[in-house]
C-alpha cells in the first residue's frame, strides 16, 4: 500500500474519531440542565461506543479526551469558586471515561460477551464508584438527564439512580450495535439479544413506573416556608459587621412578610445566619452573635412558627476553637432545641485534607478556617398546627447528591427532608439546576418530600413521585438569583419504606461485582501465554 494512500486513511480515521467524539460530547451536554433535552441522552454515547466496539485505535486517548472536554463544559460553573479545582475536577471525572473504555474494550474483544451486557455493567459501576471514592463525586450521571421525566424514573426506588443509568446505556448499545451491524453487512453474535432485550427493559420500566403513578395519593403535611434572600456571595464571603448586619435584615424582613400566614416550619439556607447561634455571646464579644440570637428568638414568637436556621456552629475545646457547618432548630417559643452538622464536608471546598503536611492545597479552599463534619444525623420532631407531629431531617448543600445519607435519613424515621443550601458560589449558573435536578431521585428512591431552601435559588418542594411541584419564580419567570418566600405543604406517604430504602445500592453493587469478574477473566485470557491476542482492525 502506497504511502499516500496510508496518509489519506490516517487522515480519514483521524476525521472521524474527532468528528463522533465532538457528536456524543454535544449530544451528552444537551442531555444535562439546562438544557434539559432528555431524549438525547438515549443517542448521545452511540457515536462513541461505535468507536470502541469497531477497534478504533488510541482508545484511551480518545476516550479521555471526550471526558476531560465533557466535564470542563460541564463543570464551568467551578471557575466562579477555583480555577485548579474546575481542571482538576474536570480530569479525574475524565478519568472514568478513559477506565470505561478501556474495560468495555478488553471484555467484548477477550470474552466475546454482548455490549449490551457488558456495557451497562461497566458504566453503573464507574458510577457508584465515582459517587463515594475520594469522598465522592455524584454528579452527572447519566440517570439524572430523566428528571422531569416521571414515568422512567418510579424504578429508582428499587434501583436508584443507577437503575435509570443502567436502561440508558443499554438503549446506547444495542444502537450502537445494531449501526455496526447494518453498516459491515455482518450479523453480530448476540442478534436476538440486542433487539429484545433493551426495549423489554425499557417497557417494564414504564409500566411499573405508570402503575406506581396510578395509585400514588399523597397526604397533606407540615406548611413549611423557605426564605431566599439572594445575597450575592461576595459580599457574604467579605462582610463587614455592617454587611452581616444588613443580611440578617433581609432575611428577618423577608420572614417577617409571612406574619399572619400559619405555617408549622420556616427555613432559612445554609449559613444564612451571620451570628454564631449555639455559643455565649458574651464570649466571642461579638455584636452580631447577639443579635442573631435574639432575631431568632423573636421570629419564632412573633411568627408562631419553628424554625431552621442554617449557619456556623462553634465549639470550645481548650484553646481549640472546631466550627460546623450547621442547621439550628428553635421551637414555637423561640427556644434552641437542637442541631445538625453537616456530615458529608467537600474535599477541598469545606476542609482539606494533609494540610499540615502540604500547607499549599489551604490555597484550594475558599474557607479562612476548616470545617469539621457532624458525627450523627440529627432528627427533628415538628408540631404542626393541623397535622399533628412529624419527624424530619436536615441535609446542608451537596449532601442531597450522597443517596446513602437521605436513605440513612429515611431508615431513621424521618417523614420528610429538608436541604438549606448557598449555591450562590455559582452565581445564575447551570450548577443550580443541576443540583436541583439529582436531588428528586433522592425523593423517589425514598418516597419522601425534598424541601429546598437555597440563598440564590432554586428554591422547591419535591415529592415522592419526584414531581417538582414548586418553585420560587418572580413574575418575569426568573428562578434563578431572586429574593422572595416559597410557601406550600409538604406531601408524604404512611409508613412507606420503598425497596431502595431497605436494600441501597445493590444494583450499583451487583453491576460492580459483575465487572470485576468480567474484568478479571478477561485479563486472564488476555495474558495466559499462548491465548490468541486480538488484533487491531484495519482501515
Amino acid at each position: 500500500m502506497s504511502l499516500t494512500v496510508l496518509k489519506t486513511l490516517n487522515k480519514t480515521r483521524f476525521v472521524k474519531i474527532i468528528a463522533l467524539s465532538l457528536l456524543t460530547i454535544v449530544l451528552l451536554c444537551l442531555s444535562f440542565p439546562p438544557a434539559d433535552l432528555v431524549y438525547l441522552a438515549w443517542v448521545a454515547c452511540i457515536p462513541w461506543f461505535i468507536l470502541i466496539v469497531t477497534g478504533e485505535r488510541y482508545l484511551c486517548l480518545y476516550s479521555l479526551g471526550l471526558g476531560v472536554v465533557f466535564f470542563v463544559v460541564q463543570l464551568s460553573w467551578l471557575r466562579h469558586v477555583t480555577f485548579i479545582a474546575w481542571i482538576l475536577l474536570s480530569l479525574y471525572c475524565a478519568a472514568y471515561f478513559l477506565i470505561f473504555a478501556f474495560c468495555a474494550r478488553l471484555i467484548t474483544s477477550n470474552l466475546k460477551l454482548p455490549i449490551v451486557i457488558v456495557m451497562p455493567c461497566i458504566w453503573t459501576a464507574s458510577e457508584f464508584i465515582r459517587s463515594f471514592l475520594m469522598s465522592g463525586f455524584p454528579w452527572f450521571f447519566t440517570g439524572h438527564t430523566q428528571y422531569r421525566y416521571l414515568p422512567i424514573i418510579q424504578l429508582a426506588d428499587v434501583a436508584g439512580v443507577y437503575g435509570i443509568s443502567f436502561i440508558i446505556i443499554m438503549v446506547n448499545a444495542a444502537i450502537a450495535d445494531l449501526l455496526i451491524c447494518s453498516f459491515t453487512g455482518q450479523r453480530r453474535a448476540f442478534f436476538r439479544l440486542t433487539c429484545i432485550l433493551p426495549p423489554a427493559l425499557v417497557a417494564a420500566s414504564l409500566l411499573y413506573g405508570l402503575h406506581w403513578l396510578r395509585h400514588y395519593h399523597p397526604e397533606e403535611g407540615p406548611a413549611v416556608c423557605m426564605i431566599q434572600g439572594n445575597i450575592p456571595q461576595d459580599l457574604k464571603f467579605e462582610s463587614t459587621e455592617e454587611d452581616e448586619i444588613q443580611i440578617l435584615k433581609k432575611y428577618t424582613d423577608l420572614s417577617m412578610g409571612m406574619k399572619g400566614t400559619p405555617i408549622d416550619l420556616l427555613v432559612w439556607p445554609e449559613t444564612m445566619m451571620p451570628g454564631i447561634l449555639n455559643i455565649n455571646p458574651e464570649l466571642t464579644g461579638r455584636k452580631i452573635d447577639l443579635l442573631s440570637q435574639l432575631t431568632a428568638t423573636s421570629l419564632a414568637q412573633e411568627l408562631n412558627t419553628n424554625l431552621l436556621l442554617g449557619g456556623i456552629a462553634l465549639t470550645l475545646a481548650g484553646k481549640e476553637q472546631i466550627y460546623f457547618n450547621s442547621g439550628y432548630y428553635y421551637n414555637r417559643k423561640g427556644t434552641l432545641l437542637n442541631r445538625y452538622d453537616k456530615i458529608h464536608l467537600v474535599l477541598f471546598g469545606e476542609f482539606t485534607p494533609l494540610k499540615t503536611y502540604f500547607p499549599f492545597l489551604a490555597k484550594l479552599v475558599p474557607y479562612e478556617i476548616g470545617l469539621t463534619h457532624g458525627h450523627e444525623r440529627t432528627l427533628f420532631s415538628l408540631d404542626t398546627l393541623q397535622n399533628g407531629n412529624f419527624t424530619f431531617g436536615a441535609s446542608i448543600c451537596y449532601e442531597d447528591t450522597v443517596p446513602s445519607l437521605i436513605r440513612k435519613f429515611k431508615r431513621d424515621g424521618v417523614d420528610f427532608m429538608v436541604n438549606i443550601t448557598n449555591d450562590g458560589w455559582f452565581r445564575d449558573s447551570a450548577e443550580l439546576d443541576q443540583h436541583l435536578a439529582i436531588m428528586v431521585f433522592r425523593a423517589v428512591e425514598n418516597r419522601i418530600t425534598m424541601a429546598r431552601a437555597a440563598n440564590t435559588g432554586i428554591s422547591s418542594f419535591v415529592a415522592p413521585d419526584g414531581a417538582i411541584y414548586d418553585t420560587l419564580s418572580d413574575p418575569a419567570g426568573k428562578y434563578r438569583e431572586i429574593s422572595g418566600t416559597l410557601t406550600n405543604r409538604i406531601k408524604y406517604i404512611k409508613n412507606a419504606a420503598s425497596f431502595y430504602t431497605m436494600y441501597g445500592d445493590w444494583f450499583a453493587i451487583l453491576c460492580t461485582a459483575a465487572s470485576g469478574i468480567m474484568l478479571t477473566l478477561a485479563m486472564i485470557k488476555f495474558c495466559v501465554p499462548g491465548t490468541e491476542k486480538p488484533a487491531e482492525k484495519s482501515h
